[in-house]
């Protein structure tokens, strides 16, 4: 919004002066400031919209306001310079934007965010073909800047409009993936929900009839988290939940899945693992990454978890059978560790 506030004054502020002799110069110096100022916001805007957050780039980028005015004062008088200098600072700011809008982005994300950074690198460019024109002429005055110049202005105002829609559209699929975020996720510990467990166990089921793969399903129970609760309320409740659920991570191998079913339960599928061996291998793995000791409201609280175990297919070929077994083992568990 600022950026575009920016090139939008500086545009209107020197547009119904052109060509007024003493008046003009200053005006374009006012605008080409603005101008570079709006390119360095853009590129900010760019950076926060793609959440690289950083609050020691604003103090740099106040330090590039006195550039970008003293270059604008200093080159006023001359078009051709001043087309040059405004060109070799903005070129950069513009493609920089266009590469941060898709760094690091694949798929549908790459197609939407594309769009956007479709109109900041055609500017980028065409500044860069300005700025190069503006040199030949310094070194041919027989050359004129005036075609490269309406060429300039006519695809910055059409890529202002396309950046718009651009990232309207970036918004919107942001927003959307949010949306369908919030659907699959457990909002206090970042795992998936109950209905995306259930989606996940579905998934694997077919995957393992089709390729006999085995696997085992883990229900994990938090030992006396209702005292914790109690003791200490249901915020350091929630702290224990987040941190088992960063444990939980810890554990995962690449193929493994882990998600919150409710309360202090969760589910975590673990691939590979076909008999009693393995399975009490890996209860005993997952206990060791989630039991110890942790820190509430300054005081220690010991972590242990109950572990149930449900092995595919020898002990349940559907999902609500192996939920069952998984239950029943969880609670033979707790009861044999309380």
């Amino acid at each position: 919004f600022l950026a575009a506030l920016a090139n939008t004054a500086g545009f209107f502020v020197a547009f119904p002066f052109a060509g007024r002799g003493g008046v003009e110069q200053y005006l374009t110096a006012v605008n080409n400031s603005l101008a570079l100022i709006g390119a360095a916001l853009l590129l900010e805007g760019a950076l926060q919209f793609r959440g690289h957050l950083s609050p020691r780039r604003w103090r740099f980028g106040l330090l590039l306001i006195p550039l970008f005015i003293a270059v604008a004062w200093v080159f006023r008088l001359d078009p051709v310079a001043r087309h040059l200098a405004h060109d070799v600072l903005s070129a950069p700011l513009m493609l920089a934007v266009a590469l941060v809008m898709v760094w690091r982005t694949n798929g549908p994300a790459f197609r939407v965010y594309g769009l956007a950074a479709l109109f900041p690198a055609l500017v980028g460019l065409v500044l860069l073909y300005r700025g190069w024109w503006a040199l030949r002429v310094t070194l041919d005055p027989s050359l004129s800047i005036d075609a490269p110049r309406a060429i300039a202005f006519l695809v910055v105002m059409l890529c202002l409009m396309g950046w718009t829609f651009g990232i309207t559209v970036a918004c919107y699929f942001r927003a959307h993936l949010s949306t369908l975020q919030l659907a699959i996720e457990d909002v206090l510990t970042g795992l998936p929900n109950r209905r995306y467990i259930d989606e996940t166990l579905r998934r694997t089921l077919r995957r393992a009839k089709r390729h006999a793969e085995h696997f085992a399903v883990l229900l994990v129970d938090l030992n006396d988290f209702k005292q914790v609760n109690d003791r200490f309320g249901h915020q350091a409740g929630d702290a224990l939940l987040v941190e088992v659920a960063r444990r939980l991570r810890g554990f995962l191998r690449e193929a493994d899945f882990a998600g919150r079913l409710g309360g202090d339960e969760f589910l975590v599928i673990v691939h590979g693992v076909g008999d009693g061996v393995s399975a009490r291998s890996a209860r005993e793995r997952l206990r060791a990454a989630l039991d110890g000791p942790l820190e509430v409201c300054g005081e220690p609280v010991a972590v242990r978890v109950a572990v149930g175990v449900a092995l595919w297919p020898a002990q349940g070929e559907s999902a609500d059978a192996l939920m069952r077994v998984a239950d029943a083992d969880m609670y033979v568990d707790k009861t044999g560790h309380s």
